[in-house]
């Protein structure tokens, strides 16, 4: 996996230099997301890896699924990356430039996972306690798991924070032993 991020690196940041320079963010998130979900297709690995299919032909099946999606930077991105052969790294490219993209607008991907579903008003704690907590915006997912108990799990990048009842049990379990 490591070998894939370092080589998607360079890519990474030379689109999203790119798109802070032509101001589309979104344009270009839609694009590398719609990109990855379709290296990540079983069957269009099958397509890349195939020494019969030309970098061309393979750009133009992106083109054509991609649709409005692929613009014309777009487009010779694909063939900067299919030239290389490093069209199967385009979902850590994707990862990457969300990663720079949120570390440029100050904000976060947080993802809570809670035992029942969470109201607005608990949210909206939450968000503004892990901007006090880490300066930034934060953007949620949210999902029940329901082995939980009650409580909250957040997953903010490396910041885990374990609210739940289970979590509790466990670390009064763990404090009790030694």
């Amino acid at each position: 996996m490591a070998e894939k991020i370092t080589i998607a690196r360079p890519y990474a940041n030379a689109v999203f230099e790119l798109a802070q320079a032509q101001g589309n963010y979104d344009q270009w998130s839609g694009a590398l997301s719609a990109f990855a979900d379709l290296v990540r297709d079983p069957e269009i690995q099958i397509l890349i890896d195939d020494p019969r299919y030309t970098s061309e032909q393979l750009i133009e099946l992106f083109v054509e699924i991609g649709g409005d999606a692929v613009t014309d930077a777009a487009k010779n991105f694909l063939k900067v990356l299919a030239d290389n052969d490093r069209l199967s790294v385009l979902p850590e490219i994707a990862t990457l430039f969300e990663q720079l993209r949120a570390e440029t607008e100050e904000t976060l991907e947080a993802e809570v996972i809670s035992a029942k579903p969470l109201t607005e008003d608990q949210l909206n704690e939450i968000a503004t306690a892990l901007k006090r907590r880490l300066g930034r915006e934060v953007t949620f997912s949210c999902k029940t798991d329901e082995s939980l108990l009650g409580g909250v799990v957040i997953r903010a990048g490396d910041l885990v924070i374990d609210g739940s009842a289970i979590g509790k049990l466990n670390q009064l379990a763990t404090s009790l032993l030694h």
